[in-house]
């Protein structure tokens, strides 16, 4: 996100929806399925509660389905090509590239998990690709327990995907859902001007404080944490080690091409659900220089264990965030987040 012309649209970005300084978005993302749309009607609803595109019978009825499908197939032994891409079928967008790169990293069986009774959260009005999301215990073979966000997609006449998959921070809880007499939410389209940040904005901006911290000027629009001015900490203490190794360190972040889905929360802002992509570069500056090393959690992904000039690694990085309403004192805040290294080059 770095860059003078790049910080010249940023500032113009947010100045038009919000009136204070915004970055625009980038990607790193495998294409295969990118369509950058929400996917939401304008909010708010129409007083009329019209006919729901999707039910909450049907949202139901889809949870069930992908959850207990893949509870069978993560359960097999042995673990076979078909159950791999049984379950793949079963994602799309950020969701897709990370369980590929699950299967990639993995000789055996992915991780086996117990999920709870979810809470269903299905927008009202909204246009195709049709979505929901749910909040959602998930119980671990060791027996730990973390409340997960999940977005479902409807991609085609009948199939239903899981889109992406976030775990709320320890301690963090979902925001509670505006929904009308019927039980149904409401979708914010990507633009909406009710919130503090646009939905389509939140993955910029957080991707900002990623990289400048405290000192970039989204300081005043996101919450401090581990999830944003901790990556800027990170990266700022690591540079110096790279370089007494003669090697040059860097870490960007950008807005992905996948979805993003946002539904109001009660307090009148919204609860937004995004990706974005990480890509970290450790370059030879002079040879000799010391051995790149390909990460512990990336060397089952590359096809060396190190690099002679460049070794650069690509994250994929699912997040939920709650963002408050216009005018508001408040600051957006990243409550929900998973994500791992879904490619990895070295030359």
């Amino acid at each position: 996100m770095r860059g003078r012309g790049r910080r010249g649209l940023l500032v113009l970005a947010l100045a038009l929806v919000t009136g204070i300084a915004a970055c625009s978005s980038q990607g790193d993302a495998p294409q295969k399925h990118t369509t950058r749309t929400t996917g939401l009607a304008s909010s708010p609803a129409p007083a009329a509660l019209s006919a729901p595109p999707v039910t909450q019978a049907e949202a139901s009825r889809a949870l069930s389905g992908i959850l207990g499908a893949e509870a069978v197939l993560e359960g097999a032994t042995p673990h076979l090509e078909a159950d791999r891409r049984n379950i793949l079928e079963q994602t799309r967008d950020a969701q897709e590239a990370l369980t590929m790169a699950a299967f990639n990293s993995s000789a055996g069986a992915l991780p086996h998990y117990t999920w709870g009774r979810p809470e269903l959260l299905v927008p009202r009005a909204q246009r195709p690709p049709f979505w929901f999301a749910a909040v959602v215990n998930r119980e671990d073979s060791s027996g730990g327990v973390r409340r997960a966000v999940l977005v479902l997609t409807k991609y085609g006449e009948h199939e239903w995907y899981l889109s992406s998959t976030s775990l709320l921070d320890p301690g963090a809880r979902a925001p509670e859902i505006a929904k009308d007499a019927e039980g149904y939410a409401t979708a914010l389209a990507d633009d909406d001007p009710t919130t503090a940040i646009s939905p389509r904005l939140m993955a910029p901006l957080h991707a900002t404080s990623a990289e400048e911290g405290s000192a970039g000027f989204a300081a005043g629009l996101i919450e401090k944490g581990p999830h944003t001015t901790g990556y800027a900490e990170e990266i700022t203490g690591k540079r110096p080690k790279y370089k007494s190794d003669c090697l040059g360190y860097d870490s960007i972040f950008g807005a992905s091409n996948y979805p993003v889905h946002a539904l109001r929360t009660a307090d009148g802002g919204a609860m937004v659900m995004y990706s974005l992509i990480r890509t970290t570069t450790v370059t030879a500056k002079i040879e000799p220089c010391a051995d790149i090393r390909v990460p512990p959690n990336a060397e089952k992904l590359a096809s060396a264990t190190g690099a002679r000039k460049e070794l650069r690694t690509v994250e994929t990085q699912q997040y939920v965030s709650t963002v408050p309403a216009k005018n508001s004192r408040a600051l957006a805040k990243v409550i929900g987040y998973l994500g791992g290294v879904t490619r990895v080059s070295a030359n």
